[in-house]
């Protein structure tokens, strides 16, 4: 994307999994023209000046199937200008996380700016964690040999065999 003196602007990419990127298609309400919107919700953990971004939307304008090595095919880019913030939003919740109306009847919303780079490394700081937190347990398992995939295989294996077989194998009929 070219700016105003023809020079290309640049870009952050965000990679979100498949599950935090809505699309919904709708018509134009003037012209009945197809269009396509992309909802993106923050994952829990995503925090900016120490506040959980968690659950919190935004809307680009495209969103492109995975082009990297590092991701399979239900990851996303989303690619955002470094220039321009991204305008989060979320629906203000009573007590018991109930959206509250406004006076027209819809959903209350609150409102903020992040810079997408910080947005970008907030997403990669949040990774990093649930990795630390989820993951490192069963990579310490597998480098000691103790643990891992193949030995709760063979502890499956050794219950099956406790458990024995059917008294009676033969299918029968009814």
């Amino acid at each position: 994307m070219e700016g105003p003196e023809g020079k290309r602007r640049e870009r952050v990419w965000l990679s979100f999994h498949e599950r935090y990127v809505r699309r919904t298609e709708y018509a134009d309400r003037e012209t009945g023209e197809e269009r396509v919107l992309f909802t993106v919700t923050l994952p829990r953990g995503t925090e900016v000046d120490a506040v959980d971004l968690g659950g919190w939307q935004f809307h680009p304008r495209y969103v492109e199937p995975n082009h990297s090595r590092y991701h399979d095919e239900h990851w996303r880019e989303v690619p955002l200008l470094a220039d321009r913030p991204v305008r989060l939003s979320r629906d203000v919740l009573d007590a018991d996380g109930n959206p509250l109306p406004d006076g027209e009847g819809r959903n209350q919303k609150e409102c903020a700016e992040v810079d997408p780079s910080r947005l970008g490394e907030a997403l990669v700081e949040s990774r990093r964690r649930w990795y630390e937190q989820n993951c490192r347990g069963r990579a310490e398992e597998r480098a000691d040999g103790a643990g891992g995939l193949s030995a709760r295989a063979q502890e499956a294996r050794a219950a099956s065999e406790a458990i024995g077989t059917p008294c009676d194998v033969t299918p029968r009929r009814r």
